[in-house]
C-alpha cells in the first residue's frame, strides 16, 4: 500500500516541488494541502500532467493552518482515507510575505500545533512521521539570545506553557536579523521536541530546506530552485532516524540549536549548546 502523506502549503515552492517527488519518485499518495482552492487544484494538474495517470496518486486538500475549522474539516475529509504514514508542516510566512508578528506566530508556530492536535490521532501509530519545516533563522535568532532562552528553547523536556510564554514575551520586542521569523522557527524547533516526548512511537523532526528560492525570501537573493529544497525533508521521511526530536540541516544532517551548521560542517553530536 503506498504511503499516505499530508503536505500543507504544497500548492508552491517547496512544498510543491515535494508533493511531486513523493508522487513521481516515490509513489506515495499525497494530500497537497491548500490554502487557495484553484492554486491547489492547478498545483495538482502540473503534477498529474507530469506523470500521466497518477489521479489516484494525489488529492488537494483545502487547509488554512491558521484556522481551526479549516484544519478540522481537512482532518474529517483525510480520516477515511486509511492511516497516514507522515504529517508535513511546510506552510509558513514571514520576510517577503510580511513582519505582522501575530501572523507570523499564528501560522509558523501555532499552525504546525493546530495541524498536529489534528492530524495525529489519523498517524499510523507505530510507523508515523511528523516533519516540521523550519529554518536556518531558528538557530541565528537563538544564537543571540539569552541564557535562559536558550536553556528553554534547547531543552528535550521543554513544556508549551514555556515555549508559549515565551513567543508571547517576545511579541512587540525589536527584532534584528530575522525578527519574529528567527523567533517562530526556534519556538517550531522546541515543540517538536515537545512532540517527541509525548509521542515518543512517532518520528518527529525539524528542519532547514536551505536558503531556496521561493516566495518567503523573494527579494533576499535566494538562488537555488525549490527542488533543491528537499534533502533534508526526504531524509526525516525516509530514512532510519538516529533519534527522535531531532533539527537538521539542509544536507540531511543532524544540526544545532543555537547557531547554523553549515552543509558539509561535522554533525551536531548532542553536546551542550548553553
Amino acid at each position: 500500500m503506498a504511503r499516505r502523506i499530508l503536505v500543507t502549503g504544497g500548492n508552491a515552492g517547496i512544498g510543491l516541488a515535494l508533493c511531486k517527488q513523493l508522487v513521481v519518485d516515490k509513489g506515495c499518495f499525497v494530500y497537497l494541502g491548500s490554502r487557495d482552492p484553484e492554486k491547489g487544484a492547478a498545483a495538482v494538474k502540473s503534477i498529474v500532467d507530469s506523470l500521466p495517470g497518477s489521479e489516484s496518486m494525489i488529492q488537494m486538500v483545502k487547509i488554512d493552518v491558521a484556522s481551526d475549522d479549516s484544519v478540522t474539516a481537512a482532518a474529517e475529509l483525510v480520516k477515511d482515507g486509511g492511516p497516514l504514514y507522515a504529517i508535513v508542516n511546510n506552510a509558513g510566512t514571514g520576510l517577503a510575505h510580511g513582519t505582522d508578528e501575530k501572523c507570523i506566530l499564528k501560522t509558523n508556530l501555532y499552525g504546525p500545533k493546530r495541524v498536529c492536535e489534528a492530524f495525529i490521532p489519523l498517524l499510523d501509530p507505530k510507523e508515523g512521521r511528523i516533519v516540521n519545516v523550519g529554518s536556518g533563522a531558528g538557530p541565528m535568532w537563538l544564537k543571540n539570545q539569552s541564557v535562559e532562552t536558550k536553556k528553554i528553547l534547547t531543552n528535550p523536556d521543554v513544556t508549551w506553557g514555556e515555549i508559549e510564554t515565551l513567543a508571547k514575551q517576545e511579541a512587540g520586542k525589536p527584532k534584528e536579523g530575522m525578527g519574529a521569523y528567527g523567533y517562530s522557527k526556534a519556538c517550531l524547533t522546541a515543540y517538536t521536541m515537545l512532540l517527541a516526548k509525548t509521542y515518543p512511537d512517532l518520528k518527529s523532526s525539524c528542519l532547514s530546506p536551505g536558503y531556496i528560492k521561493t516566495a518567503i525570501v523573494q527579494g533576499f537573493g535566494a538562488t537555488k530552485p525549490p527542488e533543491e529544497g528537499t534533502v533534508s525533508l526526504h531524509h526525516c521521511l525516509f530514512a532510519e532516524l538516529e533519534g527522535n526530536g531531532y533539527y537538521y540541516g539542509s544536507d540531511g544532517v543532524r544540526s544545532p540549536l543555537t547557531f547554523m551548521r553549515n552543509p558539509g560542517e561535522p554533525a551536531y553530536k548532542g553536546e551542550p549548546e548553553v
